[in-house]
């Protein structure tokens, strides 16, 4: 599928649907508390063959003259979900418009999960220690 922009002077400017996806999905990774963008196992797999792996993250649908955009995001642990999401929504349409002069109607941001920090180690008091340290205080 493919956009088209007219300028009966010049002639036919087509913008496919791919590239929206790929602005999107740069546009969502850049807000802050954006850990990562969601992809599907067989587009990573699909990556690490070579194929193309540009439409991670985002799907554009269009219907008549409307113009959605579907985004996938694992955020940051401790950012407010609503602030991000919205950040997102906005980030997406500022930057199709800027790039494409195309006005998209709705951004749905679909937070698939909260990543937390895996190489930092936190250290937890198990119960049985928490006795024998507890046991140590009071003698």
């Amino acid at each position: 599928m493919t956009m088209e922009l007219h300028q009966p002077s010049l002639g036919e400017i087509n913008i496919t649907t791919r590239v929206l996806e790929t602005i999107a999905a740069k546009a969502a990774s850049e807000v802050e508390g954006v850990h990562k963008l969601h992809s599907s196992f067989q587009k990573e797999v699909g990556g690490l063959l070579g194929m193309d792996s540009t439409r991670v993250g985002a799907r554009v649908k269009r219907q008549g003259s409307e113009i959605s955009i579907d985004v996938e995001v694992h955020l940051a642990y401790g950012y407010s979900i609503p602030e991000v999401a919205i950040k997102v929504q906005q980030r997406v349409k500022e930057q199709i418009l800027f790039m494409t002069d195309l006005v998209v109607q709705e951004v749905n941001v679909h937070v698939v999960t909260i990543e937390t920090d895996k190489g930092k180690e936190t250290d937890y008091l198990h119960l049985a220690e928490e006795d024998e340290v507890l046991g140590e205080l009071s003698e």
